[in-house]
């Protein structure tokens, strides 16, 4: 019987056992999908710019930041590569910036809920993706983003506001570019692939007025999210 229990405990904590790389490092956010039906932010286009990130302790609590809100909470690691909040607990500010606060509420209900997680690497660092049962994603660097990385201008939209057409530019010309347009809410409203040879445009007339969202995605699944406005 002793061997028996030893055994089985040896088993757990070997099947439970969690990537070391985890606990390692702080992961300073890139990308935040709630679901895959919903708005993406890129956290390098989201101005004011902001730093969000997440440090996972070996006790499994972990703390961070958002955009102007702090949190700290505690994770259940009961599967292997896999996370599941027992406890989240934020700081209640508002941002002021209305984008900030949209940011947060992605965010922090992505974090606060339970997601798989993969660590690879890339020619900085670590990387660390989660991926939730909705289809979303969050995308984790062990590394801060640069001033560059924040000035980024890669793709123009004008005129913004705009009233039946908003038109695209580009630095060079770009094949099958993912184009998704978001409502405030950040419900899906267009979905559509294009090719933008320096500049192409696309018909807003349909929309109400108000604050828009257009994700831009491209062949090797870069993104950036522009904001524009419909009159």
């Amino acid at each position: 019987k002793t061997f028996i229990t030893i055994f089985i405990l040896a088993f757990s904590t070997t099947a439970f056992a969690q990537d070391p790389q985890l606990f390692e490092s702080t992961w300073y956010l890139r990308t935040v999908q709630l679901d895959d039906l919903a708005a993406i932010y890129e956290v390098s286009e989201i101005d004011p710019p902001i730093s969000p990130y997440i440090a996972i302790s070996e006790d499994f609590n972990y703390s961070g930041e958002g955009a102007c809100n702090t949190f700290n909470g505690a994770y259940i690691f009961n599967l292997p590569n896999y996370l599941s909040a027992s406890d989240f607990t934020p700081t209640i500010n508002d941002c002021d910036v209305q984008l900030h606060n949209l940011f947060e509420n992605a965010y922090f209900g992505y974090i606060s809920n339970e997601c798989w997680y993969n660590i690879t690497q890339d020619g900085g660092g670590n990387v660390l993706t989660l991926s939730n049962p909705l289809g979303g994603t969050a995308v984790f660097k062990s590394y801060p983003l640069s001033t560059k990385d924040f000035n980024k201008n890669i793709f123009t939209l004008y005129p913004n506001p705009a009233q039946n057409e908003l038109l695209i530019t580009a630095q060079n010309t770009t094949q099958n570019l993912k184009i998704k347009i978001f409502n405030i809410e950040g419900k899906l409203l267009s979905n559509q692939t294009l090719e933008v040879a320096n500049q192409t445009s696309i018909d807003v007339s349909s929309l109400t007025s108000g604050i828009y969202f257009l994700n831009i995605e491209d062949e090797n699944g870069n993104t950036t999210t522009k904001k524009f406005i419909k009159q």
